[in-house]
């Protein structure tokens, strides 16, 4: 047994000798090959570190130096690997193998393989094969691509002058400006080369003469230059007159010789060229001139300021006998009488600051009025006939809403009136009744009187109604405000109808006696009537003299009053009718003939409406037929039901306001008695603004829009790509009435209400600014409107347009990063038409030819100075169709180009390969 166990003991000894022996070998030959591997990608690894940051002119290198001085490196701040890339991108392979091979054999040991490549593409490689291990190492390089420059360029360019640019300067005229004749002030640049044009727009009261800083420049007579109500005559002056203009400050005269001695809205252009790159006003100042007036003053205008205003001052010069006033607003900031005595006044900052508030005008469109208190008045076109129901109901009292009961009427030989109701001796009376009490008695009673030609008797309503008033009274009162109302505009015209009905029983010649002569009263149911007239107590005394009588005869009393209008009235004037009925039309007309009364009544109205009558109905009291009433009204009236005293005193006065507005022709200055007084035109506001940022290198332009040529009035701006506004005003015609409402793309701009309801004191703008933040790029809708008061709107001018400037851009910014920069000689176009070669840069003697004309656009797009030459010539034509606003040439640009390496933008990135192998 012993030997057995000794035997397995061997054997087991000798199988762990084995296993721990190939272990051994195991991990020995693991550990050598990982070796080998870590050996491999230390090497691959080195390489990148020492060529991806040791620079050409850094490696002690006796090819790198023969290289650098044979000027094939040009850059010796070049990394290895990017000099390498260089190489590779201009093919010059030779060049980058043998640098690779003259600086890696000191870093790499010879039994060692390795190679180059730049985007897969091998530059070098070490004819060792690989027996084992093979370790790859990549590096970007940014910067590099095949068949690219190892560096661009990129440009920009700027006019630093113009040549030559054609723009328009302006005068423009206010709202109105009169009475007399007028001096402007039109400023132009001081280096203006030449006038191309001068054109005349103006909405003027009568014929004048022109002259232009004192030289006769034509007469032009009112309507021949196509105007007419809220629409301008339009001049294109003589070319013979452009003489007369300056550089500078020109003083324009209108002198009238015949007609009315004013201008409504208007100005006058001159088209100039001029080499200013920017002739525009100065930033952060504002200066309105006053025109000047030898007459009687009496200004409508404006004034506008683009920002938070600072300061301003007031500059006035003029005379007159009577009070002068001045205001912003409706904030009168000067008013004095001088006598007559020639006056020179300032009102400063401090002065002005402490009378109107400075926030109203930051980017707002003023009103401004100066006149003479007193001076003017309203002229009007309305000729307006009452027609007044006088029948016997017009007798009860105010009050009644119940009788004692339903009555008729008639005619007794021995008793005399007869109703259904309750005798009392030989009178027939009744209680009148007003919410169940009785107020007083109505009675139907023979009654005396005279026609003005004889004394007459017969049976007519008599009412005691105690406390209260009768219809009659009411009208009275009513009517005769009216009147006062209508009357108060000079030029309106008042007529009188009061209808009832033919006497339906016997009306007897001095007594009520059957043996006494009888009459016939009101054959054609008309009580009474008054011619039109301007004279309010004429019209005021028949009022005041209205009687009532007997039935209603609705239809006699409209046909009479168009009867009335068609004979006395014109086809210039507006024509009314106001009718007023307290109760049912019962007499029927052959001149309507529809079977019954109220049909003639309704057929009536509106027969004077087609004849262009405008008609009012009011219903008045409880008794009135209101549905048939509600009817009458027609061409542009309105239907009133006025129950009570105060609601027919309404209805007359909102009638009388309403045909006031609707007839007014136009505000009217008395100048009869009135000495003569002037405003110097040296009279000025000084304003004094926050500027906004200055606009770098932007070339302004003046544009007009064309006319709306609609009454809305509604157009459109429409602003260029690419371009900025300096400043809009939308022009206005509002003839005798006012400018007061702009909308520009759905918002309120400017609106005159904002500074009072009573538009007769307040200013008038021709011109009303649109601040340049409300406008947008592209089309922008414009509504601007005219009114006679804050409730009363009406219509623009068909010759409303929106005048501009535009700011162009003056400059091109720096390009695509392309591969060369030389330029070229440019053929350029213009909009006069005419053409120009220039070489860009000046003096350019290569041969590539680019064009900017309506034929033809090229340039090369590799070329950084030519793309952006054509950028900057596309910014300065607007409507892109190959031609230059502006004139220019070589002299007129500045350039600026730029040598762009090493932007991971530019172009690849490459990706440079190390492969190192045992």
């Amino acid at each position: 047994m012993a030997m057995k166990k000794g035997i397995f003991f061997t054997i087991d000894a000798l199988l762990a000798s084995g296993i721990i022996i190939i272990a051994i070998l195991l991990i020995s030959n693991f550990y050598s090959v990982e070796q080998q591997k870590a050996n491999v990608n230390y090497a691959s690894q080195d390489l990148v570190r020492v060529f991806s940051t040791m620079t050409v002119g850094e490696s002690d290198n006796e090819y790198a130096r023969a290289l650098i001085a044979q000027g094939q490196v040009t850059n010796i701040n070049n990394t290895i690997f990017e000099q390498v890339g260089d190489f590779w991108a201009n093919n010059d392979i030779v060049l980058a193998k043998n640098l690779i091979t003259n600086l890696s054999d000191a870093i790499i040991p010879g039994n060692y393989g390795f190679s180059v490549l730049v985007n897969g593409e091998e530059i070098y490689s070490r004819n060792i094969p690989v027996k084992r291990v093979l370790v790859s190492s990549r590096k970007i390089v940014s910067g590099i691509a095949k068949a690219k420059p190892t560096e661009g360029f990129t440009a920009r360019a700027l006019l630093s002058g113009i040549k030559s640019k054609k723009t328009n300067a302006y005068a423009y005229f206010g709202g109105y400006e009169g009475d007399g004749n007028l001096t402007k002030k039109l400023t132009l640049p001081n280096d203006v080369i030449s006038f191309n044009s001068s054109y005349l727009e103006v909405d003027a009261g009568g014929n004048f003469n022109l002259y232009i800083n004192g030289f006769f420049s034509g007469s032009y007579a009112k309507g021949s230059g196509g105007g007419g109500d809220m629409r301008a005559d339009k001049w294109n002056l003589s070319d013979d007159y452009l003489a007369n203009f300056r550089a500078g400050e020109n003083k324009i005269n209108i002198n009238f010789t015949s007609g009315g001695s004013y201008i409504a809205g208007g100005f006058l252009r001159v088209a100039y060229i001029t080499s200013s790159l920017n002739d525009t006003q100065t930033p952060g100042y504002e200066k309105y001139m006053f025109p000047g007036i030898e007459g009687t003053i009496n200004l409508y205008s404006s004034v506008y300021v683009p920002n938070s205003l600072n300061d301003m001052s007031v500059f006035l010069n003029y005379s007159s006998n009577y009070t002068m006033f001045l205001r912003l607003g409706n904030t009168t900031i000067y008013e004095n009488n001088t006598n007559g005595t020639k006056t020179e006044i300032t009102l400063a900052n401090s002065t002005l600051r402490d009378l109107i508030d400075y926030s109203i005008f930051n980017q707002n469109t003023i009103p401004l009025r100066m006149g003479l208190a007193n001076a003017t008045s309203l002229s009007g076109t309305a000729d307006a006939v009452l027609v007044s129901d006088v029948s016997g109901s017009m007798e009860f009292c105010s009050q009644t809403s119940s009788w004692s009961g339903p009555f008729s009427q008639g005619y007794s030989p021995t008793r005399g009136c007869i109703y259904n109701g309750m005798w009392r001796g030989n009178e027939l009376w009744y209680w009148v009744y007003y919410n169940g009490n009785p107020t007083g008695y109505a009675e139907a009673n023979q009654t005396n009187w005279n026609n003005g030609l004889n004394d007459l008797c017969g049976c007519r309503w008599n009412t005691n109604c105690g406390t209260d008033v009768t219809k009659l009274s009411i009208y009275k009162t009513a009517a005769d405000n009216f009147v006062n109302i209508s009357l108060n505009i000079t030029g309106n015209k008042v007529g009188l109808v009061d209808f009832s009905e033919t006497n339906p029983w016997p009306v007897y010649i001095n007594t009520c006696s059957r043996r006494s002569s009888t009459t016939t009263i009101f054959p054609d149911s008309i009580a009474r009537t008054s011619d039109l007239t301007n004279s309010k107590s004429q019209i005021s005394d028949m009022i005041n003299a209205t009687e009532s009588w007997w039935g209603t005869c609705t239809c006699c009393g409209i046909n009479k009053a168009v009867e009335m209008l068609n004979s006395q009235s014109g086809s210039q004037r507006e024509k009314y009718i106001i009718l007023m009925s307290d109760g049912e039309a019962n007499v029927q007309c052959s001149q309507q003939s529809n079977g019954t009364a109220i049909r003639d009544a309704v057929q009536s109205a509106w027969d004077a409406c087609n004849q262009g009558i405008s008609v009012y109905s009011i219903a008045f009291g409880a008794d009135a037929d209101t549905a048939t009433m509600q009817r009458m009204n027609c061409s542009g009236g309105r239907y009133y039901n006025a129950v009570d005293a105060s609601n027919l005193q309404q209805a007359y006065n909102e009638i009388a306001g309403e045909i006031n507005k609707l007839s007014y022709n136009e505000q009217t200055i008395n100048t009869s008695n009135l000495a003569k007084s002037f405003v110097h035109p040296s009279s000025y506001i000084e304003f004094n603004y926050t500027a906004s940022d200055t606009q770098f290198n932007k070339l302004p332009l003046s544009f007009e829009t064309d006319r709306f040529e609609n009454n809305i009035s509604t157009g459109t701006l429409t602003i260029y790509a690419n371009t900025s506004v300096l400043d809009a005003k939308v022009t206005s015609y509002s003839g005798s009435k006012w400018t007061d409402n702009l909308v520009v793309n759905s918002n309120t701009i400017y609106r005159l209400s904002d500074y009072g309801d009573d538009y007769q004191i307040l200013g008038d703008p021709f011109a009303v600014n649109i601040p340049i933040s409300s406008i947008n790029q592209g089309a922008n809708s414009i509504t601007i409107s005219t009114g006679l008061n804050s409730t009363y709107t009406t219509n623009g001018s068909s010759d409303d347009r929106v005048i501009y400037t535009l700011l162009l851009n003056g400059f091109s910014d720096y390009s695509a990063v392309v591969a060369k920069s030389d330029g070229c000689s440019w053929n350029v176009a213009f909009e006069d038409e005419t053409f120009s070669t220039i070489k860009i840069p000046a003096g350019y003697a290569g041969s590539d030819a680019c064009s900017y004309t309506s034929a033809t656009k090229t340039y090369d797009s590799n070329d950084a100075l030519d793309s952006t030459v054509y950028q900057l010539f596309n910014n300065l034509d607007l409507d892109k169709d190959g031609k230059l606003e502006v004139k220019i040439d070589e002299n007129s640009l500045d350039f600026s180009t730029l040598t762009i390496s090493k932007v991971p933008s530019l172009w690849g990135p490459a990706i440079i390969e190390i492969r190192v192998w045992e």
